[in-house]
């Protein structure tokens, strides 16, 4: 499991109307033609709407396509789809862990 504090901001006019919620789940962008699903919990807030930034956590089940500069202040964008809905900056890499088999 992996889990870093990140600032995103959530653009406007990119295809998203709505504002996304604790555990919403897009496709992160950290390696050029690859992505990542991830699950990100807002801090402090319940919704973060369209045209606005926030800090969040980010969590994610292996490193699989986040990169081998994969740290902190690397930017990433986030999809929906093939539309780029948000981009981001990790701020903390607050757990790399992974299960040994």
């Amino acid at each position: 499991m992996i889990t870093i504090r990140a600032k995103i901001i959530l653009h406007e006019n990119r295809g998203r109307t709505t504002a996304i919620k604790n555990g919403y789940r897009p496709q992160f962008n950290f390696v050029s033609e690859s992505k990542k699903s991830g699950a990100i919990n807002l801090i402090n807030r319940d919704y973060l709407d369209v045209g606005n930034q926030s800090e969040v956590f980010i969590h994610f089940t292996s490193a699989d396509y986040l990169g081998s500069d994969f740290s902190i202040g690397k930017k990433f964008t986030f999809d929906e789809g093939s539309v780029a809905i948000g981009e981001g900056e990790i701020l903390e890499i607050l757990e790399h862990r992974f299960n040994s088999k």
